[in-house]
This record gives structure tokens, C-alpha cells and sequence, in this order.
């Protein structure tokens, strides 16, 4: 197995390269420019690449390597024990994450696990990982929620995050008392509830996952007064 450790310090790629030449398997090549990876991709054919995070260019580097070798595993080797440093590495598709309490062994480790096709993460960041697909597979079904909804419908579900009744509805909208009832029990069959309470919560929680990260204030929180002003004020002749 070949195995490019890319690291702008000189005396870290001498370290490592020799470190890992001396396990069965394993033969080591350091690099840290542009220039230097390109021919060390060029003459050795890596099977795997561990990055130094700390190179100003690594995700830069990283993607030039996958130019030529698509298919390379990458293990990072971080000083930084942070959070979004590592959710920022799994969107470019590692395979192995060391922090700075991470051992000669289990350096070793992770690189035959991660060239066998696994991914090896620590245990407390896998969870951080998982927690976060989580969240934004709840976000994505949240937002397609929304848009199951006709638009008609939709304007229905926002006045009744806005607490307004039946009457008032129908007021706003200039439509017919029945067909408000009509909207609403549709409403509540494609999001599976079973109340109006359950459907105005779930308008809520869909308009802060759209609107919080802009820094908006969610459609629904603040229009309520506004809505009710204009369903005296509307003409439906």
C-alpha cells in the first residue's frame, strides 16, 4: 500500500513517512505543494492520502489528488479537536479522522481499516455526525411538508399557526366556511395529524427550518395581528 502524507512541515513529513515505513505493508511518501503532490501522485500511484489539516491549502491539495486518483482514501490528522472543523472533512468524503489524542497505533489502524473500505471516526464524533444527518433529514421532510400542500392550502395552515378560527378563515381567504373545512381536513390528512393544534405546530416548526439560518423571523410568528386586521378589513363582494 502507498501512502502520501501531505503536510507543509517539513520535519512532520519526515517523521511520519519514516514512522509508517516501518510497518509491513506500507510504503510512505511525503509531499506538500502542488508541484510535489502531483508527482508523487503521478510516480507512486497512492492508495491513500493523509492530510495534515493545518496546510493552509489542505482541502485545496485533497481535491487536486482526487483529480488523478478519484478513487483515494483520505484520512485526516488534526492538532484541533473541533466540532464544525470535522463536519467540514466529511463533506469532502474522508475515511478516518485523528485528533491530537490519537496514538502511533491508532494512526496505523485507521490507515489499513479506512484502505479496506471502512470508515473509522471516534465514537463521540460519529454521534456528532449522525445527530447532525439527523437533524437535516428532519429539516428536508419539514420543508417537503410545506410544499405537499397546495397553495391554497398552504395559506390555510399559516392562518391557523396564527391562531384564527374557521369564520375568520374563510373571511380572509373570501372563500366558503365549507371549503375551509374542506382545506383543513386535507391539511391534516397529508401531515398525518389529527388536530388543527398539531397542524398549526407543524406550520410552525416548518417555517423556523426555512427561515432560522438567514436569521428571518419565521412566517407565522409575527403576522397574526396583521391577518386578523385585514380579515375585517376584506371585501368579498
Amino acid at each position: 500500500m502507498v501512502i502520501l502524507f501531505i503536510s507543509h512541515m517539513r520535519l512532520l513529513r519526515d517523521a511520519m513517512v519514516t514512522m509508517l515505513a516501518t510497518h509491513n505493508g506500507f510504503k510512505a511518501v511525503g509531499a506538500s505543494s502542488r508541484a510535489s503532490i502531483k508527482s508523487a501522485v503521478a510516480k507512486f500511484k497512492p492508495t491513500l492520502v493523509i492530510i495534515d489539516a493545518s496546510h493552509p491549502e489542505a482541502i485545496t491539495l485533497v481535491a487536486a489528488v482526487r483529480t488523478h486518483v478519484p478513487s483515494v482514501s483520505l484520512v485526516v490528522l488534526t492538532l484541533h479537536d473541533r466540532d464544525e472543523d470535522f463536519l467540514d472533512w466529511t463533506e469532502v468524503g474522508i475515511s478516518g479522522y485523528l485528533g491530537p489524542d490519537s496514538s502511533a497505533g491508532d494512526l496505523v489502524s485507521t490507515v489499513r481499516r479506512a484502505a479496506a473500505g471502512d470508515v473509522v471516526f471516534p465514537p463521540r464524533l460519529t454521534a456528532l455526525l449522525l445527530n447532525r444527518l439527523a437533524e437535516r433529514s428532519r429539516s428536508r421532510a419539514l420543508r417537503a411538508g410545506v410544499h405537499a400542500l397546495t397553495s391554497r392550502e398552504q395559506e390555510v395552515a399559516a392562518l391557523l399557526a396564527d391562531g384564527l378560527p374557521n369564520k375568520m378563515i374563510a373571511r380572509q381567504l373570501c372563500v366558503a366556511l365549507p371549503t375551509v373545512k374542506n382545506h383543513i381536513h386535507n391539511i391534516l390528512a397529508k401531515w398525518n395529524v389529527r388536530t388543527r393544534g398539531e397542524a398549526a405546530a407543524r406550520y410552525r416548526r416548518t417555517t423556523l427550518a426555512r427561515h432560522e439560518p438567514s436569521g428571518r423571523t419565521p412566517a407565522g410568528t409575527q403576522t397574526g395581528t396583521v391577518n386578523l386586521a385585514a380579515g375585517w378589513l376584506a371585501s368579498c363582494d
